[in-house]
């Protein structure tokens, strides 16, 4: 048995219109049937041409009643569904109103989330391609000149024009490797081998490879780890990513004779690491975009150091897959300071063998 008898109707208004006719009519049969049991046989034979006229002219006023009432309430459905048509077609600006509070009024304002949703993903699409093939092309253009360059005999492949060029090709590695390492990271495909992590051997390690790969910057570099510090329970090698992402941009973004200091402590049960530097500091209204990928706070600013912009939304992913948070504070003229959460190792793993997660 269908129980939707209605579902091939065209609209809600003809559905409506008919729930409304075949309630005035089973109400004017109650009551066909009700006068007859009341009033008698003879009482029906004498009015039922009043009642069947009487029913009628409800069942007309009844439907003109509704379907003039249903414009008003189909109207956010209407427009949900030429929405949807224009959002099929990639316009995601698209947006319903409604003032009523009902069922409907709920649809709409989750059509509109969604449709809000889905154009900052299509922004976001659309920056990532854009970013991506700005980054790409610069180091291309390098090489494509300086090939071309060879070729013409306008440069000799001498070692300067060729050291030129290995570093041309080392930044698009890097740049691929970066985007496969996030991509991996938020979809869940890299593995977390977690373990206890000692802090005070790692941050020491990661400040060493950060001042030879700057050692140009002139920029003091300390940790402060205090020794009571219990061990975290995190993947070694993924934590020292993050360590080194941050460190790196607090150091090339610390004029010399700065200082950049990592520090470390238990707050509220968890790990929590602190990379402070003494550089110009962050506007304020770039902190919420900080960790975005490609995202620059001065978009003037070249990227000949090697930096891609990519380096902070993996900190991010990485230290979110942890369960922890990360967070930037700034002051204009005072410096910067990038905190994160790692979780403590547990009492329990402390004597066990180091297991696998996965993210």
């Amino acid at each position: 048995m269908n129980a939707r008898p209605l579902d091939r109707l065209p609209s809600i208004r003809a559905k409506l219109g008919s729930v409304i006719v075949f309630a005035v009519g089973m109400t004017v049969l109650f009551v066909y049937v009700l006068l007859g049991v009341v009033r008698g046989y003879h009482f029906l034979l004498e009015t039922w041409w009043q009642l069947l006229v009487g029913g009628a002219l409800a069942s007309a006023g009844a439907l003109f009643l509704a379907r003039l009432l249903a414009i008003g309430m189909t109207r956010p459905l209407r427009d949900m569904a030429h929405a949807a048509g224009k959002m099929a077609q990639g316009d995601y600006s698209q947006r319903v109103h409604s003032t009523s509070r009902d069922e409907v009024g709920q649809l709409a304002a989750s059509f509109n989330r969604m449709s809000a949703e889905l154009a900052n993903v299509e922004r976001l699409r659309r920056d990532l391609v854009a970013n991506v093939s700005h980054e790409l092309k610069t180091p291309i253009s390098a090489l494509r000149a300086r090939l071309e360059n060879l070729l013409d005999g306008v440069e000799r492949p001498d070692p300067e024009v060729l050291q030129v060029m290995l570093q041309q090709s080392e930044r698009l590695s890097r740049l691929v490797d970066q985007l496969l390492d996030l991509s991996r990271l938020e979809s869940g495909d890299v593995p977390l081998e977690r373990e206890e992590l000692d802090l005070r051997s790692l941050v020491p390690e990661v400040l060493s490879e950060v001042e030879a790969a700057r050692s140009d910057h002139l920029v003091r570099v300390r940790a402060d780890i205090p020794d009571a510090l219990p061990p975290a329970w995190a993947d070694r090698e993924r934590i020292h990513q993050v360590l080194f992402n941050l460190l790196d941009n607090a150091v090339r973004f610390t004029p010399p004779g700065g200082e950049v200091v990592v520090s470390a402590g238990r707050v509220h049960g968890r790990c929590e690491v602190r990379v402070a530097d003494t550089g110009p500091g962050i506007p304020p209204e770039h902190l919420p975009f900080l960790f975005e990928r490609f995202y620059r706070v001065d978009q003037a600013r070249s990227r000949g150091d090697g930096g891609t912009g990519i380096g902070l939304a993996i900190a991010r992913s990485v230290v979110e897959a942890h369960g922890g948070s990360i967070r930037a504070e700034s002051e204009v003229g005072r410096g910067s300071v990038f905190t994160f959460e790692l979780p403590l190792a547990p009492v329990e793993a402390r004597q066990n063998v180091p297991t696998g997660g996965s993210l």
